[in-house]
């Protein structure tokens, strides 16, 4: 444990008296007190806190004796005090608890608390004195983690420890558990010495498996910086968390197996032994003796198992079925060795099966003469893992042999919203570990603090995940598994974006990606929408109807509509249109002229397009300028006029040398495309509208044509068919009249 208390005092008094120049003096000082700040401000979450507000006269005192603990939360054992007068007691007084005349101790000792899922904890506490103490005076606080069946001391004081009233501050680090609970002891001897402690609080670091939401009520309980091992950290609706978040790997371990206590288990050429193990062994028919085997040897005191002259057949140790669902980055860990003088086709092998058992892939094999391999693997998650480890040699003195199997992994960590509303972290998070960020159907999480770290994020709901802060590092990818990431203007993702699930997964916004493929196959993003919010309707992968929501113009908790942010000209350095890929395309100003502001606009430096035969849909969008809604765009006027308007939706560089044109060329490229006009007909009032790709210097443009309805064609075609049904007519009578 550390009590930075005693280091604080203690360099305080050096101070004193070794710097004689009042200079330096000052300049120490200095330094201790940004050493107090930092010290004042640790990363934590309260989990348990006692200041005795409110709580004047509650506790026990003489002579009979009278105790009232009603409406508090904690106890007092005072069965080895002796209060004979009024005046001896324990009880709160001006809201802090006072111990006087006791003539014995007394315990007050706080509610056990449920700490499941955290870790990292400390006790803060203050302790004060007053009046003429002696040496048998003293105040201790300890701490359980074991439901009260053993206590260990957090710190104490005897006797005249401080100026009278003045308080001493802790902050001790202690053990964790499942459950904590605090005592503090204290006897004071004679009328007019009196003991103090106030502001009792337990406080964690550390999130390590629980599941929390931060509201309004428990926002002020977060003090410093907050670390997360594994576990899910939601933010309610309208919250803004402004302190810092890390998340650090913390393996757990899944399953153990180092043999001890199981010396002679398994099998020989002569007879078999698992009594109490949970794994089995698959033995050749060549075991002819009690020195062929495969079992538990004790060696110089370290208990392993063993594989021994197997005749030239191969033998296999099987593991239990070992649960490793909900875990990730999982690792199998053993120490593997060899002994005696192996053939090159003897070998050991570590296999693992996701399936129970029915195939097996490869994690290592070492072949003839090795002598010790330390296994450290990663393997693929799952949700049930059966370890196989095989060894073949044919010799008394041909030993295969591994101890301390360990299997590891990280539970999931979640952080975002889980009921559709808005929030915002906006300070920093460091992703030093897989990351799942979930946002519920309607909602939206603004990580508006500096992200950074490189481990891998996952985008989780059909809600927002908006990224806004220019100076962002993160270099990890980033996996959309449904909903849309929006990167904000003049943020850049140097990592890959790509798709995971049959859900809609959207990226877009105003900022910038490295790299991403637009499609329906397995690892493509669904949909592309530049700027803020989403455009079409999220309930599933085919719906391309029209549904605004969230483009509210980069503002966190801002519920509004805007055009202006609507619209967006985002950016991805290498992007692939795919066969079933969507673009959203959204348009606010059919007279416009700037491409990313009136409509939007996707710009690339590399480009690759799908193969023949694929189909990538534009999604034409109308929005109306003036509140960022759906509606008809300005200046429609008469379509009729409109027609040849052209808009450019894809930015290349000029000569289009990062184009890889597949099976198309400048000439073929409108096939790729596929064009979805239902919502620009319906807003325009205008059905009569046909649109085309062309390519021109590195640029692909939207091209706008009014066509005429089906009937205008048959008027037309009537009009010219009408002199010939005449001249017909014509023919016939003078046919009959010739007749």
């Amino acid at each position: 444990m550390t009590e930075r208390y005693y280091f604080i005092v203690a360099l305080y008094i050096y101070m004193k008296i070794t710097f004689s120049s009042l200079f330096i003096y000052l300049f120490y000082s200095i330094l201790l007190y940004c050493y107090l700040l930092n010290s004042t401000l640790h990363a934590s979450y309260l989990v348990y806190s006692e200041n005795f507000t409110g709580q004047n006269g509650k506790g026990v005192y003489g002579p009979s004796p009278t105790i009232d603990l009603s409406n508090v939360s904690w106890d007092l054992n005072y069965s080895s005090a002796i209060l004979s007068a009024s005046d001896d007691y324990v009880k709160v007084v001006n809201e802090v608890l006072e111990f006087q005349d006791t003539d014995g101790i007394v315990s007050f000792e706080s509610p056990f608390l449920d700490t499941t899922g955290y870790t990292n904890f400390f006790v803060e506490f203050e302790l004060n004195e007053s009046g003429d103490l002696e040496g048998t005076d003293f105040i201790e606080v300890l701490y359980t983690n074991d439901g009260g069946t053993t206590y260990s001391p957090v710190g104490s004081r005897t006797g005249n420890f401080s100026d009278d009233n003045i308080s001493d501050t802790f902050m001790v680090y202690i053990d964790g558990g499942n459950s904590i609970g605090l005592k503090i002891e204290a006897i004071s001897n004679a009328d007019g010495e009196y003991l103090r402690v106030d502001d009792v609080s337990i406080k964690s670091e550390t999130l390590n498996g629980a599941t929390f939401e931060v509201n309004a009520s428990n926002l002020s309980d977060f003090t410093g910086d907050f670390e997360i091992y594994q576990g899910e950290f939601y933010l309610a609706d309208q919250i803004e968390f402004d302190l810092n978040l890390t998340l650090s790997k913390s393996f757990i371990t899944l399953y153990e197996e180092d043999f001890s206590g199981k010396d002679g288990l398994g099998i020989t050429g002569v007879s078999s032994d698992f009594t109490g193990v949970d794994w089995n062994v698959s033995a050749p028919q060549t075991l002819s003796d009690q020195n062929d085997y495969l079992k538990v040897i004790d060696l110089n005191g370290d208990e392993l198992f063993e594989f021994r002259d197997l005749g030239g057949s191969t033998g296999s140790w099987i593991s239990a079925d070992i649960n490793i669902s909900n875990h990730e980055s999982l690792r199998i860990i053993s120490s593997l060795s060899e002994a005696g003088i192996m053939e090159s086709t003897d070998f050991m092998e570590v296999e693992y099966s996701l399936d129970q058992g029915f195939t097996y892939s490869n994690l290592k094999t070492q072949m003839g003469d090795f002598s010790t391999y330390d296994l450290n693997e990663s393997i693929n998650n799952g949700d049930n893992l059966i370890i196989r480890i095989k060894a073949k040699n044919s010799a008394d003195d041909e030993k295969h042999r591994f101890d301390d199997l360990i299997v590891q992994g990280l539970g999931a960590s979640i952080i975002g919203e889980r009921n559709g509303g808005e929030s915002e972290f906006s300070g920093s998070i460091e992703l030093n570990r897989p990351v799942l960020l979930n946002v519920a159907e309607g909602g939206k999480v603004t990580l508006s603090g500096d992200v950074s770290g490189e481990d891998d994020a996952t985008k989780n709901g059909s809600g927002i995940v908006a990224l806004t802060n220019p100076s962002s590092t993160y270099s990890g990818n980033m996996i959309i598994k449904e909903g849309k990431l929006e990167i904000g203007q003049g943020v850049t993702l140097s990592g890959s974006v790509s798709g995971s699930g049959n859900q809609k997964s959207v990226i877009g916004g105003g900022g910038m990606v490295a790299n991403t493929v637009i499609g329906s196959a397995e690892g493509e993003v669904d949909f592309i929408s530049p700027g803020l919010g989403l455009a079409s309707s999220m309930n599933s992968l085919s719906f391309l109807n029209q549904a605004i929501s969230k483009n509210d113009n980069d503002t966190p908790l801002d519920t509004s509509d805007d055009a202006s942010a609507s619209i967006g000209s985002f950016t991805v350095t290498t992007v692939g249109l795919n066969d079933g890929g969507v673009f959203d395309w959204e348009i606010k100003d059919f007279a416009g002229t700037t491409p990313g502001s009136d409509w939007d606009l996707l710009s690339f430096t590399n480009l690759s397009l799908g193969s023949t035969g694929s189909k990538f849909t534009i999604n034409i969008l109308p929005i109306k300028s003036i509140d960022g809604t759906a509606g008809a765009p300005d200046n429609l006027g008469s379509l009729w006029a409109q027609s040849g308007k052209s808009f450019k939706f894809l930015d290349g560089p000029d000569d289009g040398a990062g184009i890889n044109w597949g099976d198309w060329s400048p000439d073929s490229v409108n096939d790729l495309f596929h064009f979805q006009t239902d919502e620009f007909s319906y807003y325009s009032d205008f059905y009569y509208n046909d649109w085309n790709v062309s390519y021109i210097n590195g640029d692909f443009y939207l091209n706008f044509t009014a066509v005429p309805e089906p009937s205008t064609y048959f008027m037309t075609a009537s009009l010219f068919l009408l002199p010939t049904v005449r001249m017909v007519g014509r023919h016939k009578e003078r046919s009959l009249y010739n007749n």
